[in-house]
């Protein structure tokens, strides 16, 4: 695959060899980004929409790239990332880890730096998604980093819209759920890929897409709030119970968060998960975990859940959830 995409995905992580990039194999970060794109391209090719593709088994690799990146918002943020999201997040971010209280930041050349590979990402993956069409996008490597590219357009929308929606309860108590967002998401980045001058002058792509799933993401709403005045008040009540109690998860450390939604499968109207499957599918969650500690985690969780919040597991560092968050409500 040509690396350029890839590369600068890469180089837009922490520095290698820095404490925040210790442990990233680069290598392999490369190959598992060109097989989600292969899978990526293949759906495409199918004319299956990334919205469908992403929980389709069939693309297996495609499948856990979008779950663990949904998992990975809500995963307490490592202190030897810590200041790598301060840098990039601003003043704001960086007085909400505990761990950059005080502490001397970076410099500002470094600074700018780290932001302007991020910028330049942004812009080099719309160029390259607009050529997404795998019947105009060329042969072989061309057509992969177009796929991929298209496929980090609608996560970073998606990401953002995940946070909108689950930073109160509304989207879900109207029946609003992950999917409905996936569906928002890809609509909006589809649409916004075709329009040429998306692309021109000092348009930043990926705020524009960001803005419009927003809006899309509102009216789905207020569809939802008519629709729902033709169902009964129980049924309301349930979706409302439902949200709250997503809600409450939510601000859970990740493996207990993960854990108890499988083990309060029924109250939110799913099927439960054997926890051997479950860790295998969320590995972000609970990878390296034994099964009598998933037991354990579960069955103190039920009953903490049973008393007030300050004896819930909740996150003791904040995740990138929490951060984007308090962003949203200070805009």
């Amino acid at each position: 695959m040509d690396p350029s995409i890839t590369s600068a995905v890469v180089q837009a992580l922490p520095e290698t060899g820095s404490t925040m990039a210790s442990g990233v194999d680069l290598a392999e970060l490369r190959d598992d980004l060109e097989q989600v794109a292969l899978e990526a391209l293949d759906a495409r090719m199918r004319g299956i929409s990334l919205a469908e593709a992403v929980t389709d088994e069939r693309f297996a690799n495609l499948v856990a790239f979008h779950s663990g990146l949904r998992d990975a918002l809500l995963l307490e943020i490592p202190k030897e990332l810590q200041p790598w999201v301060a840098t990039i997040g601003g003043d704001e971010v960086s007085e909400r880890l505990p761990a950059r209280r005080g502490a001397k930041g970076i410099s500002e050349a470094v600074a700018a730096e780290q932001i302007g590979r991020l910028a330049h990402l942004q812009d080099d993956l719309f160029v390259q998604a607009q050529g997404a069409d795998p019947a105009s996008a060329g042969d072989g490597p061309a057509q992969l980093q177009a796929a991929l590219s298209e496929l980090l357009m609608f996560e970073s929308v998606r990401l953002r819209l995940l946070v909108t929606a689950w930073s109160s309860t509304e989207f879900e108590a109207l029946g609003g759920d992950d999917q409905s967002i996936d569906a928002i998401a890809w609509a909006e980045v589809e649409a916004l890929l075709a329009e040429p001058a998306l692309g021109e002058g000092d348009i930043r792509p990926l705020p524009v897409m960001v803005a419009a799933g927003s809006l899309a993401l509102a009216r789905d709403a207020a569809e939802r709030v008519e629709a729902l005045r033709l169902v009964s008040e129980d049924e309301r009540e349930t979706l409302r119970m439902r949200a709250r109690l997503r809600a409450a998860l939510r601000e859970l450390r990740l493996p207990e968060s993960v854990l108890l939604e499988n083990a309060l499968a029924g109250l939110l109207g799913e099927d439960r998960m054997e926890v051997t499957d479950l860790q295998e599918q969320r590995p972000v969650a609970l990878d390296g975990l034994s099964r009598q500690a998933m037991d354990q985690r579960v069955s103190r969780g039920r009953r903490a859940l049973s008393k007030s919040p300050e004896s819930w597991p909740s996150r003791r560092k904040p995740a990138l959830f929490d951060l984007l968050r308090a962003a949203e409500i200070h805009e």
